[in-house]
């Protein structure tokens, strides 16, 4: 198996700063929609008369879509325009946002945040965007670190503010906010964001799309549970079956298809399926602590600290993401000097101890959560998310630079709705609404750490990304 030449071609020509712009006002109008709701799930639940459990639904849902049109979305760009397939993206965010916004039921909810999901491609081609336009592999980075550190959320500004919102105007109001933003964004993507398309006139495998979509969604509800019944059931094993099938198909019809989503020789490179699955388990392991778990608890009158959504904004989610936001860029920076690989699994095992910690302290005392929240926010959001997302472009192979980060995309939108659908599901069954019980967070938590052991163990099979040293060493001897 080779490696993917990891070296940058010849940047597109365009003003940078009005680029990095267009491009980070195209991610906030997607991240918002979920970072801002965090600390509305209290409220969505009692406006909605619905459970914690819906709402968290309704989440995984939003990044299930996510994780569809992320496996296609990324590779078309590659074929009809990065800037095209932008505008598309953000025109259906809008549309979904409308609809979550007016909905008269967590069903209508469901309907909404699924559309929006489809938006998730955005950020994927803004990085593959980006590191066509940057001259060095350095300056990658940094902007890099900067673009997924303000996916993570806006210094913590978005979840404040998002709380306050909640508190005094409700739910709703987050959703039209959010929807002011993408109309901006769309505008900016127009004014500021050149076309490119590296791989024009090629040909997408449709029928290579519709079965990972199967696999996709067949994935996420054998393992946390589909929308119309309860979970586990009778349709498991079905869903288990069908996606089985569906895998099977796929390779097959990679293998027959002339014009293959992932092409034969590709299906062997370890870096197409290890990354995705290190992706999967981590997003499994993590998203929901932070973005369900967390302000749930806090929330929660009888089992929690009865604390209103704007309070646990500014104490538990606007540190987590501000140090993220911080962290980010540095990591990125780094990265290339120390070794993506070394620093993804650095960052892996000291998430995976601060769970821990929270499991043993963090739901006894409000100081330690929020000191262990925030140590999060530098080991997952800081370090962690970073370098997974920069393997995800790095190790792509040069033909089809579009697909890994597809899948890696992909694989972000199902690690995250399972991570909702998962713990969210724990935390109702072991601290149903009224228990003064704490045991279901608990029980989440300590799940999440072996998810997160999982992930740092599959790291060991990815393929290895040269330092910038070993780059160097590379060039002097050929």
């Amino acid at each position: 198996m080779s490696l993917p030449d990891t070296s940058l071609s010849k940047p597109i020509t365009v003003n940078q700063a009005a680029l990095l712009v267009g491009l980070v006002v195209a991610v906030v109008a997607f991240q918002l929609n979920a970072t801002m709701l965090n600390p509305a799930v209290e409220h969505m639940q009692n406006d909605l008369n619905t459970t914690t459990a819906a709402i968290a639904f309704s989440t995984a849902l939003f990044f299930l879509s996510k994780a569809i049109f992320q496996v296609f979305m990324p590779r078309l760009s590659d074929m009809v325009g990065r800037r095209r397939i932008l505008l598309v993206s953000l025109g259906v965010l809008a549309v979904g946002t409308v609809i979550a916004m007016l909905a008269p039921s967590v069903e209508w909810l469901y309907l909404g945040r699924a559309i929006q999901g489809a938006c998730g491609p955005v950020f994927t081609i803004a990085l593959l965007t980006l590191r066509e336009a940057a001259a060095t592999e350095k300056e990658y980075g940094t902007k890099l670190g900067l673009v997924i550190a303000i996916n993570g959320g806006i210094a913590g500004v978005d979840v404040v503010l998002g709380g306050w919102m909640a508190d005094h105007l409700g739910f709703r109001s987050i959703f039209a906010f959010t929807l002011v933003v993408t109309v901006l964004a769309i505008i900016a993507t127009r004014l500021w964001v050149p076309e490119s398309a590296p791989s024009k006139g090629g040909r997408m495998d449709w029928i290579g799309v519709a079965l990972v979509s199967v696999v996709v969604v067949g994935l996420s509800w054998v393992v946390g549970g589909d929308p119309f019944n309860p979970f586990p059931s009778a349709w498991t094993a079905v869903y288990a079956v069908i996606t089985v099938c569906a895998a099977v198909a796929f390779v097959v019809h990679q293998r027959r298809s002339a014009h293959p989503l992932i092409p034969a020789g590709q299906l062997g490179n370890r870096a197409i399926w290890a990354m995705p699955l290190t992706t999967i388990l981590t997003l499994t392991g993590i998203m929901a602590v932070v973005n369900l778990l967390v302000p749930s608890f806090t929330q929660n009158p009888t089992a929690g600290w009865g604390m209103p959504a704007t309070t646990v904004s500014l104490l538990f989610m606007a540190p987590y993401a501000l140090i993220g936001w911080l962290v980010g860029p540095f990591a990125g920076r780094l990265a290339p000097r120390f070794g993506y690989n070394r620093m993804l699994q650095l960052g892996l095992l000291s998430s995976a101890f601060v769970l821990a910690a929270l499991a043993l302290f963090g739901l006894k005392n409000a100081w330690a959560l929020g000191i262990l929240v925030f140590v999060l926010g530098i080991t997952y959001a800081g370090f962690t998310n970073v370098m997974l997302n920069g393997l995800g472009v790095l190790l792509s192979p040069k033909d089809a630079p579009g697909l890994l980060p597809g899948l890696n995309g992909a694989s972000f939108g199902i690690g995250a709705g399972l991570s909702f659908t998962i713990l969210g599901q724990t935390i109702t069954r072991g601290s149903a609404v009224g228990s003064t019980s704490a045991a279901g967070y608990v029980t989440a938590l300590w799940m999440a750490i072996g998810i997160v052991v999982l992930a740092f163990l599959v790291t060991l099979l990815l393929p290895k990304h040269p330092t910038e040293a070993e780059q160097g060493e590379a060039r002097a001897s050929s």
